[in-house]
């Protein structure tokens, strides 16, 4: 453990044990887990770079007097992997610093870019029921029936523009470079607020991906942006950068998207008439992958095996 990650950890448990949390009780308020934490105070793990984001957040004026500032910090809806690399959320920072400069965009006051934490409100969590719902709801608004495929390039969102990296004007080709090419795998898109008070966004879609990956991805973040999810960060501070992660509310972005790409029906036919899931897949504009959990999700994984049970005679 180098020096500054030492007086970060150390800073971390004197204001934790000044307000009197336990780990359990601050690991839920700055969403790193409870054995992270515990490691980390132990002095037998460092954290990663999204967690000292989370840290740094939460410490506040503390990690000022630490000499460890934000630099630089964005609020997004954010289609990555869970430890996307310091490099790639570079970039994406700067993607995110052409389109402010583009829209002029504007903020609410309490979500102007600081290093303020976000007070502690819990996160609503939608049931299995009430999403499944939702998603054929939307649906119908489309205009589609329970069988229709639907193409989520198509849907269009008042107040949402949909880009690619390309089609953004000044983005340095270092950017596009990196975007499109060795980090194209590591995110898979961006939803930025342009302006809180009007409810207007522009999606950024990495168009390196299948469009299968693409089709998931866009509803995934249409669904953040019409459930109000809150903002998650993007954030460098010295010579890192990393990003926080709202497990719940990715959920539940992700199951809706699946649910509006393979409604339910969809789902309870094939297993009921044995079809096969790649013809199902190819033909609503997605994967086989998302079939399957679909199918499991719903339940019917062991009749889509076709896992018979029996009581033995004693």
């Amino acid at each position: 453990m180098d020096a500054a990650t030492g007086k970060l950890i150390s800073a971390l448990k004197r204001k934790r044990q000044a307000e009197g949390y336990s780990l359990r009780k601050l690991s839920k308020i700055i969403g790193v887990s409870f054995s992270s934490l515990a490691r980390m105070e132990r002095e037998e793990g460092c954290p990663d770079h999204n967690s000292r984001i989370r840290i740094l957040e939460w410490l506040g004026d503390d990690a000022d007097a630490l000499g460890l500032p934000f630099e630089r910090i964005a609020h997004v809806h954010f289609r990555a992997s869970k430890n996307i690399d310091s490099e790639t959320i570079r970039y994406l920072l700067q993607v995110v610093t052409v389109l402010e400069r583009k829209f002029g965009v504007r903020r609410k006051a309490a979500t102007r870019l600081s290093h303020e934490p976000t007070p502690e409100i819990s996160p609503v969590v939608l049931s299995k029921p009430e999403m499944e719902s939702m998603a054929v709801g939307f649906r119908k608004e489309l205009g589609l029936n329970s069988q229709e495929p639907v193409n989520p390039l198509r849907i269009k969102i008042e107040g949402v523009e949909i880009l690619t990296v390309g089609e953004i004007e000044d983005i340095p080709p270092d950017v596009t470079a990196h975007l499109g090419g060795s980090g194209k795998d590591k995110w898979s898109a961006m939803s930025v607020p342009l302006d809180e008070e009007k409810d207007t966004w522009a999606i950024v879609r990495n168009e390196e991906h299948q469009f299968v990956r693409q089709h998931v991805s866009i509803l995934e973040e249409f669904w953040h942006i019409l459930l109000g999810h809150r903002l998650t960060k993007i954030a460098r501070v010295a010579d890192i950068c990393g990003r926080t992660f709202e497990a719940n509310e990715e959920h539940d972005a992700f199951y809706l998207a699946a649910a509006t790409l393979i409604p339910e029906n969809v789902i309870h036919e094939t297993v009921q008439e044995k079809k096969d899931i790649t013809q199902i897949a190819h033909s609503h504009g997605t994967s086989p992958e998302l079939v399957e959990y679909r199918i499991k999700r719903l339940g019917l994984w062991r009749e889509y095996k076709g896992k018979g049970v029996q009581l033995e005679s004693p």
